[in-house]
């Protein structure tokens, strides 16, 4: 099948499902929509999302399918790092369900907040999450904002805060949704490990493995074995760390979440560096730039490829840490990550 009419398969499924979902539940259709969009990010196809994000503007869609199309073009340029696009259509999705009186106000601001603590304009996220807690109508609602606002303050190390905020997100989500209660609960163990409770943090995070693994969510799997990895990481248990960030590689591998591998790859160098394994932290870094590059993570690969320049000067390859710093000059600056810079080592600024 031709690229042509491959999109215009795709177009044509999403375009009747959104039609089908305008007459339903609003969030079942930003639900369906976004999900969508994770299988394509999940398999690197963010060429097919964009072309198709750009082609569905043009269908003959209601203010309601609208709101809908730009929440995933929102959702769509998060994951790729390009959060001034995403910031844009998310408001446009607000605005467009504004306009036919359709309240989602709080999932919205919560997504735009994060676009925002992406970027590292922690006032402007800060400000977007009160803003959805004071919209946010009902318990779990709340709870899901509270999560959010537990990473932030994580985030910006303000532990009492953020232990405060995972902590009643974890009390409304208990009993009522362990989906969510599991990402409350990672939260909190990072929180435990920030503050150097490193067994209470792996007791946390063993909960949330066996929560995600009862869901078959192998991503949330993944992502709890890396924290565990991350545990024995602060703790200073580096051969550990190795394991279980392989452990989480072969998990995320698997599944077909090739969109938190280069992550994980990223964390696994730092162990072998860590171990004083130079080759393989180089191998494994590598691999996380090129991943980045693949799934279209401009933040990720500027912030790696600044690893690996320190990596480099750290082990005393001047001539190849000037050149790692060169590209991740270039790269920061074409993305518009200049602060990433300031990590850089002063004798390669």
């Amino acid at each position: 099948m031709s690229e042509a009419d491959e999109d215009r398969e795709q177009l044509d499924h999403f375009i009747e499902h959104v039609r089908l979902l305008l007459a339903g539940e609003t969030m079942e259709g930003l639900d369906a929509w976004s999900r969508r969009f994770g299988e394509l990010r999940q398999t690197s196809q963010f060429d097919l999302c964009r072309r198709l994000a750009h082609a569905i503007r043009n269908a003959d869609l209601p203010q309601h399918g609208l709101g809908i199309v730009r929440y995933g073009e929102g959702w769509l340029y998060d994951r790729m790092g390009r959060w001034q696009d995403s910031i844009k259509a998310y408001e446009a999705s607000l605005a467009a369900f504004r306009g036919v009186g359709i309240d989602i106000d709080t999932t919205l601001l919560t997504q735009i907040g994060s676009v925002h603590q992406d970027r590292g304009n922690m006032a402007a996220a800060g400000k977007a999450y009160q803003e959805a807690l004071d919209s946010a109508k009902a318990p779990h609602a709340r709870a899901l904002v509270l999560n959010n606002l537990g990473n932030l303050a994580l985030q910006c190390d303000d532990l009492d805060a953020a232990e405060r905020h995972y902590g009643e997100a974890r009390e409304l989500l208990r009993d009522h949704d362990q989906r969510n209660y599991a990402a409350a609960t990672h939260g909190f163990a990072a929180v435990l490990l920030a503050r150097g409770k490193y067994p209470q943090s792996q007791e946390l995070q063993v909960e949330c493995l066996n929560l995600f693994l009862s869901f078959d969510d192998m991503h949330g799997a993944g992502s709890a074995v890396g924290g565990i990895a991350t545990v024995h990481l602060y703790a200073g248990h580096y051969r550990e760390a190795v394991h279980n960030y392989r452990a989480a590689l072969d998990i995320l591998l698997d599944s077909g979440d090739v969109g938190s591998v280069p992550r994980t790859l990223a964390n696994l160098a730092i162990a072998h560096q860590e171990l004083g394994e130079y080759d393989q932290a180089l191998e494994r870094l590598t691999q996380a730039i090129a991943g980045y590059e693949e799934v279209g993570d401009e933040h990720g690969e500027a912030l790696a490829r600044v690893n690996l320049a320190r990596l480099y000067h750290s082990n005393e390859d001047h001539a190849a840490a000037l050149a790692a710093a060169e590209t991740a000059r270039n790269v920061c600056e074409r993305y518009g990550f200049l602060e990433q810079l300031r990590r850089l080592p002063t004798a390669l600024r």
